[in-house]
């Protein structure tokens, strides 16, 4: 009864030992990742009658795309809690109105809409729980958007455009080996592409509130559906007690 009642007494002391001073790592310092997005277009960007000139049906006949994103995100003090968000996407959206496949339409029957929109981002995310295995965070930013067409319909041609527009985001990521230096993540992405710069004329986008024109501030939304890899830089192993 002696023997057991030692031999419990040292695998309970085992048992706090190996939790009181169990592996843990550090947040990482940097997170370096790339996506591949899904998009729906929305607000007057969401278009899927194309039969009509834009400035008669007020939107910009966009409804699938399809593009990918590279991120960099820099965490800030002790716990990295706070980061410095800068991204560079790529999207590509195209709608003929014939019942194509959402997102795969490579190959589109004329008439079609064809957009495609370059965009840069730079601005604040909040890391949870930053150094587990499980993280989440959410984020918003300014972003730079160059939008350019190769359409086929008349009344939705128009010249390259920039504009100045600001995202909000939020996700998930997973680590998936032991040092937590790599990862996959989930993440939706919402872009409201065009407040500043707005401009009316021949040849704009028209989405600017006087004339020609619909009449109104025509805003160029997205909402993007994200899966990435991560690679995490800055993790370092540690004793935690």
């Amino acid at each position: 009864m002696k023997k057991l009642s030692l031999l419990l007494v040292c695998l309970i002391g085992l048992f706090w030992v190996n939790n009181s001073f169990s592996q843990g790592y550090t947040p990482p310092s940097t997170v370096l990742g790339i996506s591949l997005d899904g998009i729906l277009a929305t607000n007057d960007a969401h278009g899927s009658d194309i039969a009509l000139p834009s400035t008669i049906a007020g939107t910009y006949g966009m409804v699938w795309g399809r593009g990918f994103t590279l991120n960099a995100k820099f965490g800030l003090g002790i716990r990295k809690n706070h980061r410095i968000a800068l991204g560079a996407s790529y999207k590509k959206m195209v709608h003929d109105g014939s019942g194509e496949i959402p997102i795969f339409n490579f190959s589109p029957t004329e008439p079609y809409t064809n957009y495609t929109i370059y965009t840069g981002s730079a601005g604040y995310e909040y890391g949870f729980n930053p150094r587990c295995k499980n993280k989440q965070f959410v984020g918003f930013a300014f972003t730079g958007n160059y939008i350019t067409q190769n359409n086929t319909i008349p009344g939705f041609v128009f010249d390259p455009a920039f504009r100045v527009g600001f995202q909000i985001s939020s996700g998930y990521e997973w680590t998936l080996d032991k040092a937590q230096s790599t990862g996959i993540y989930v993440g939706v992405v919402y872009n409201l592409a065009n407040i500043i710069g707005t401009t009316n004329g021949v040849g704009t986008l028209n989405d600017g509130s006087g004339q020609p024109g619909p009449n109104y501030w025509r805003r160029i939304g997205t909402l993007s559906i994200n899966l990435g890899f991560n690679f995490y830089t800055g993790v370092k192993p540690y004793r935690a007690k």
